[in-house]
């Protein structure tokens, strides 16, 4: 990917993208495929994880991978909408109803991940989205 044409967000968005995609994997050497929604004791780096889990961060890094081959714009809008995703699931997780993702309670450090990640995306889309604020889909300076 070529940062001077596809810009940071779009970088960003693949890089973070690849790796939700194979945390996701990995999540499955630890959960295997069984009790698919229940909030087990499987612990991946420290942090709770279930079957669903993982299909979500797989499912969330393919999005951004993908997303981030559509053009500035889409990336943009992809990470500051994901990023907001993510801070309602730090709202459910805090207030203990995201159970179904493994996630419970004021002391899941998973809510201090998923915190870091919704701020993160959220910020670099917002960003992005006022450092082009002057260039128009196709890349070119908007004269007016």
């Amino acid at each position: 990917m070529d940062l001077s044409k596809d810009g940071f967000a779009q970088a960003a968005a693949f890089a973070v993208g690849i790796t939700y995609l194979l945390i996701g994997v990995v999540g499955f050497t630890v959960t295997g495929f069984g009790g698919f929604v229940q909030d087990g004791p499987d612990k991946l780096i420290g942090l709770d994880v279930n079957p669903f889990h993982n299909v979500f961060h797989m499912a969330a890094g393919a999005y951004l991978m993908l997303i981030s081959r559509f053009g500035r714009a889409a990336t943009e809008g992809a990470l500051i909408g994901g990023g907001a995703v993510y801070l309602v699931a730090v709202f459910l997780g805090v207030t203990d109803n995201l159970q179904i993702l493994s996630m419970n309670g004021v002391e899941n450090f998973d809510n201090v991940l998923h915190l870091a990640s919704g701020v993160s995306a959220v910020t670099i889309g917002l960003a992005s989205v006022a450092a082009n604020k002057d260039i128009d889909q196709r890349g070119e300076p908007v004269t007016g």
